[in-house]
């Protein structure tokens, strides 16, 4: 816990320096490249059944600065789908991130087992213009 609450104090300060030094919002993009495709791999068991919403703890996902990511709409898991991945604080595009939790929505009763793969990240980078 003291961690995350250091850590977001430390984001808090930084934000606010950034704020200084932005004229306008940031917002609009284009892509720079071609993607890269990661796995999303489960860190943990959860036990489902279908219609559940749930968290799932995934291994660490590393997202370089200036880099958006999308996520697969084709199933990789019988179980259900990947609708949303993240850490706990979030921070800005232009920063190197990490992803260490996803939304798993079920489909089907069922498990996701560690290890298991549960969906693809497709991350693009992106030049930022204001």
């Amino acid at each position: 816990m003291v961690r995350i609450v250091t850590r977001l104090e430390e984001v808090r300060e930084d934000l606010k320096k950034l704020k200084h030094e932005m004229k306008h919002e940031i917002g609009d993009f284009k892509f720079a490249d071609s993607g890269k495709v990661k796995s999303i791999v489960a860190d943990e068991d959860v036990e489902f059944k279908v219609g559940d919403i749930k968290p799932v703890k995934i291994k660490d996902l590393e997202i370089p600065a200036n880099h958006i990511g999308l996520l697969s709409s084709y199933a990789r898991n019988k179980f259900g789908h990947i609708i949303a991945i993240g850490e706990e604080v979030p921070l800005p595009i232009e920063w190197n991130r990490s992803a260490d939790h996803a939304t798993f929505v079920a489909a089907l009763d069922g498990e996701v087992k560690k290890n298991d793969l549960i969906g693809i990240l497709i991350l693009f980078p992106v030049q930022i213009y204001r």
